[in-house]
């Protein structure tokens, strides 16, 4: 069984409450809040059995929480800053996983045909951990199993291996399986910036999904090429955007 954890959160000293922004601009939905297509899309996977939204305990968050709800998915409350307590405690209050991707609530792009290839590596191959490159930033992810998570939260102790989630395991090859699953998109695709950080990445990722839709695909040679195609200066519009 294999479980999506959605990190989120709606405190961002760049982008407040940026996860029940909605996407495009001019919805109004539950489900056309950010957070509510990174549930949409996880949705479309084969592989994911059980969704669940990972937030925190601060009282604004709570308002998340709400959302989650509304949307059908399961919530799990935890440490605002220790986040792989977080993730461990969300996987212990759901139902049974051997299996966990890590989504985030402001990555709202991720490919549901890419997430199923990642699930189908991390499990051919055993691995512990598997992550996914050559994606556009935001939609690369991430696999471990169940143990591995566990492990990690029993012995991680420096603040960035408790703060990012996966940290203890990619600097640990001595005792976890790391896989990296190579995957091709349009090189003009794969260059694109399809999180949400700045309000330039809101405004970038409403006028995709204004133009091509909520569920367009990554490899789609008639989406986002084409419209790059046609409007070269979109890729530009938070191209220079620094990733923390």
């Amino acid at each position: 069984m294999t479980i999506a954890l959605i990190q989120a959160r709606l405190g961002s000293s760049r982008l407040p409450g940026k996860s029940r922004l909605p996407l495009p601009l001019s919805a109004t939905t539950d489900e056309h809040t950010l957070l509510g297509h990174v549930v949409a899309r996880a949705r479309q996977a084969a592989s994911i059995t059980q969704i669940v939204v990972a937030t925190s305990t601060a009282p604004p968050d709570a308002e998340l929480a709400a959302l989650a709800g509304r949307l059908g998915v399961g919530v799990f409350r935890g440490s605002e800053t220790d986040v792989l307590s977080r993730f461990a405690g969300a996987l212990e209050t759901a139902l049974p996983a051997t299996t966990v991707v890590r989504l985030t609530g402001d990555n709202p792009a991720i490919d549901p045909a890419f997430l199923d290839a990642a699930v189908a590596h991390h499990l051919a191959t055993g691995a512990d951990y598997t992550h996914t490159s050559g994606l556009p930033l935001g939609t690369n992810m991430e696999v471990l199993s169940a143990t591995a998570l566990r492990r990690a939260h029993a012995e991680a102790r420096q603040p960035d291996e408790r703060e990012h989630v996966t940290p203890y395991l990619r600097r640990h090859p001595e005792l976890f399986r790391l896989e990296t699953l190579a995957l091709a998109v349009e090189p003009t695709v794969a260059a694109l910036r399809l999180t949400v950080d700045y309000p330039s990445d809101y405004a970038f990722l409403s006028l995709l999904f204004m133009q091509l839709g909520s569920n367009f695909s990554l490899t789609d040679p008639a989406g986002l090429p084409a419209l790059l195609a046609r409007y070269p200066w979109l890729a530009a519009v938070n191209a220079n955007n620094v990733q923390r």
